[in-house]
């Protein structure tokens, strides 16, 4: 027999001296599976590992089960860590409170799911709005704001009005008994001169003319601070992958005349997540 062909034999042997099965070891000549990497390289030479295995990777050679910190994997992909935050996944989708979400296929994503979503409290700005009735500006903003994600939102509004009813061709001076409808809008932009719905949409019957309104009274005895309301509520939805800001706009009443004051104590706007 040549040198040559020794050399093969022994290296024949050698590589499979641990085990004919075909199991591979990496820092272990214990394997316990079709591919068995002791990380720490702490398993025992004989036996089954115990305590060691919490830093080992196996692919058990029966299943094909892949396992994470166990020797006996029970399912494709079975993780076991004595610490919190064991799996990370980093898709561009994942945000704070975000669940793991699949769709009908089994592709999972990182979703902003209503059971994990807190309301979200709208934030208002300093704003003191009387109606000009100026065409070129047929609505004002309230001050009002808020930022949802995707999903699919109730939003509630609340607006005072005061000094109502007198119409603009009569003197400050003179009450006039009247009354009007006034209204409220959600709106992607808080331009004066147009609304727009470019990252939600409304789910109600109207869809995007949906708005809030309430009437306002204007009397003959009439004082300055007599009041009207606006209360109501909308359901919206914000697509996928989106972070929308969304400004509550008012009509600039074209003949009869409001004050708006962001600051009046009844003023609310807030949303509530909903399932889809």
């Amino acid at each position: 027999m040549s040198t040559r062909q020794i050399f093969l034999i022994a290296l024949f042997i050698g590589f499979n001296l641990n085990n004919f099965a075909q199991q591979t070891g990496i820092n272990t000549k214990n394997s316990q599976g079709t591919l068995h990497v002791d990380a720490a390289h702490n398993n025992p030479v004989t036996g089954t590992p115990t305590t060691q295995q919490t830093d080992d990777f196996i692919v058990d050679e029966t299943t094909g089960n892949v396992g994470i910190g166990t020797i006996s994997p029970s399912t494709k992909l079975h993780v076991i860590s004595s610490t919190p935050g064991a799996l990370t996944i980093l898709d561009g989708t994942q945000d704070d409170n975000n669940v793991l979400l699949s769709d009908a296929a089994g592709n999972g994503k990182w979703v902003s799911h209503p059971i994990m979503r807190p309301n979200v409290r709208g934030k208002a700005i300093a704003t003191d709005i009387y109606s000009d009735g100026n065409p070129a500006t047929p609505f004002r903003y309230t001050g009002f704001s808020i930022i949802l994600t995707e999903g699919d939102w109730i939003v509630n509004a609340g607006l005072t009005f005061t000094e109502l009813g007198r119409k603009r061709d009569v003197s400050p001076n003179v009450s006039t008994n009247v009354a009007f409808w006034q209204r409220a809008y959600l709106s992607s932009t808080n331009s004066s001169t147009a609304l727009s719905q470019t990252n939600f949409s409304h789910l109600g019957p109207a869809g995007n003319n949906t708005c809030y309104g309430g009437p306002m009274y204007g009397l003959n005895n009439r004082g300055v601070y007599e009041i009207g309301y606006i209360t109501g509520s909308s359901v919206i939805r914000v697509p996928a992958n989106t972070k929308a800001t969304i400004f509550l706009m008012i009509e600039n009443q074209p003949v009869w005349y409001y004050r708006y004051n962001s600051a009046y104590y009844e003023n609310y706007f807030y949303a509530i997540p909903i399932t889809q």
